[in-house]
């Protein structure tokens, strides 16, 4: 025997709530007198077993054996679900450590911070004096910088990180678009990050996109995990990006036809973008006028003149910048060019160089950026064109003249152009219609063949997105959104294929339109929440290490109009030793 010693040195307090819980002394004499009544059966029945003959005793001992294995008596729950999951640690991974998502380590300087690019693509940029100890002093020298990604339920179930959030009493889930953990040591310490300084996160990961709408991105949030609360607290908008336009889940089954139905939408899309340009260019758009703006007395400003040959305007816009310098010099007499506030830097000694040519370039609707050119020096700078006195004055009443008749303009362009635009978009919506249909009717042959594939996967797929947040400060964080319970409720029970039930165990459930995991508690009477016109995945950790699943196959066969059901589980009787053999149980 080992000396299995478990010290618990500064364990933790029980709560006034935790006390008052176990103060049901009548709940406690209940028991004591349940498990006193329970031993007098088992020796009266020890008794009467005696009083056989061996023979009979050994028939009637087989007999109870497997009775009591296959048809044992629900046990009630000794506890809820909440109890159940608030007795545990908070991040709980199902495995051994070896097999969760494993930490990638870089140093940086403290003193000057510094970039660094993860194998995935994500990228961290840490700025300088971000660190402290635990009194607050500035750490210097270099700090080891742990980082991990987790972008999938596998991902989430090996880490052991509970993704639900309950809002206003409404328990939700949170739909990931990527997590990170993050924290940072010195010499083995760990460190914390100073008030007011952020790591900037660009996390690249992947997002399951409904309805096969490529377009725009669904909305995420980030989340950041309070350990000590026991919760995920809103921290900002996540600014997501589509990376590329490809889909990329290889192991859908319905990929090749995903990829062939989309193509078809990107013709036609380009097509019509053709046909739109045609439209547009039959019926010249009105331009709008410049506006002129009064010069600021407290801005230096440039007297440029590009028209009377004194100065070589390179163009290499194919004579647009020719064009629009003309017109601001024709429109504007006494145009002067001010050097803007948002310009970069200059020595005001570069006034008195005779510059030979210019380049310049538009850089907003009001501002362009001009370049200097000698050749042993040149010089960029922002400027606006703007205009003094009644050369203002005498601009600003033409400019408004001119903006009634531009409105004016306007209207009469955009009901021309309106019918065909119509024409145009009625067009494509038939033509995607009809991709679409004939997409469907291959897919019903799919079935028909004996393809087993859920209807509301059938128009997911999953595209590479960059997110991109501020993280505050060290710990989990999360790209989300919020997804309400499912409607279709099931009270269930779980039993392997040797007729092992399984209670007081965590289970775990995979939709394969949502990139999340739900944690249940196994009871005989677990309320199961799920979608059944999806793929689902459930399965349970035992006792061993083991995995016994249920497959989304196994879900058809629930009849929709039960209440209750038992799931059959299948036990994988494997050893798990690597992620790679996890992966390989739980693929959908």
């Amino acid at each position: 025997m080992g000396n299995n010693y478990n010290f618990k040195i500064n364990p933790r307090l029980p709560s006034r709530e935790e006390i008052r819980r176990h103060k049901d002394f009548g709940a406690l004499l209940r028991q004591f007198k349940g498990q006193h009544e329970e031993r007098h059966i088992r020796r009266i029945r020890r008794l009467r077993v005696l009083s056989i003959s061996s023979a009979a005793a050994a028939a009637v001992a087989a007999i109870a054996i497997v009775l009591g294995g296959v048809f044992s008596a629900p046990d009630k729950p000794a506890l809820s679900a909440e109890e159940y999951f608030a007795q545990q640690d908070f991040v709980k991974p199902p495995l051994s450590e070896k097999i969760q998502p494993q930490f990638t380590s870089f140093r940086v300087d403290a003193n000057q911070g510094g970039v660094y690019e993860y194998p995935s693509g994500s990228r961290l940029v840490v700025p300088a004096a971000a660190f402290a100890d635990n009194r607050g002093k500035l750490i210097e020298g270099e700090v080891d910088i742990h980082y991990r990604e987790m972008h999938d339920y596998v991902d989430f179930f090996l880490s052991g990180i509970p993704l639900a959030y309950d809002s206003a009493g409404v328990q939700y889930h949170l739909e990931s678009a990527g997590m990170i953990e993050i924290y940072a040591e010195k010499d083995g310490q760990r460190v914390q990050l100073v008030p007011g300084k952020n790591i900037d996160v660009e996390l690249v990961s992947e997002i399951i996109v409904p309805s096969l709408n490529l377009n725009v991105p669904p909305r995420y949030h980030v989340y950041q995990l309070d350990t000590f609360s026991r919760e995920w607290l809103y921290q900002d908008i996540d600014n997501i990006q589509f990376i590329n336009d490809e889909i990329i889940e290889a192991n859908d089954p319905l990929f090749d036809h995903k990829q062939e139905l989309l193509r078809q939408y990107d013709a036609i899309e380009a097509k019509a973008a053709g046909e739109l340009q045609a439209i547009e260019a039959a019926l010249p758009k009105p331009v709008e006028p410049l506006r002129p703006f009064r010069a600021d007395p407290g801005r230096p400003t440039l007297e440029l003149n590009f028209l009377d040959g004194s100065l070589n305007v390179e163009d290499n816009q194919n004579g647009q910048v020719q064009d629009e310098l003309a017109k601001l010099q024709q429109m504007y007499k006494g145009v002067i060019w001010q050097i803007s506030p948002s310009s970069p830097a200059f020595d005001e000694r570069a006034f008195s160089v005779s510059w030979q040519s210019v380049r310049i370039r538009p850089a907003n609707n009001r501002d362009y950026e001009l370049t200097l050119i000698h050749p042993q020096n040149q010089l960029t700078l922002i400027v606006s064109p703007v205009l003094t006195g009644n050369d203002y004055e005498n601009a600003l009443l033409r400019y408004e003249a001119e903006y009634r008749d531009f409105e004016s303009a306007m209207s009469e362009w955009e009901a021309k152009a309106k019918e065909q635009k119509r024409a145009l978009q009625v067009q494509i919506e038939r033509q995607k219609a009809e991709a679409l249909k004939e997409y469907d009717n291959k897919l019903d042959a799919l079935r028909a063949a004996g393809l087993e594939f859920g209807e509301a996967t059938q128009y997911l797929v999953r595209r590479k997105v960059v997110n991109r947040f501020k993280a505050t400060g060290f710990g989990y964080w999360n790209c989300d959104r919020l997804i309400p319970p499912s409607e279709k409720r099931i009270q269930a029970t779980f039993k392997d294929q040797h007729g092992n039930f399984y209670r007081n165990h965590t289970a775990y459930l995979a939709d394969r339109s949502q990139n999340t995991v739900y944690r249940l508690y196994a009871t005989d009477e677990t309320p199961l929440h799920f979608d059944p016109s999806s793929d689902n995945l459930l399965w349970i950790v035992t006792d061993d290490g083991k995995i016994a699943r249920m497959r989304p196959e196994d879900f058809q066969n629930i009849n929709p109009n039960k209440e209750t059901y038992t799931f059959q589980l299948k036990l994988i009787d494997k050893e798990i030793l690597n992620e790679q053999d996890v992966r390989a149980i739980l693929q959908f």
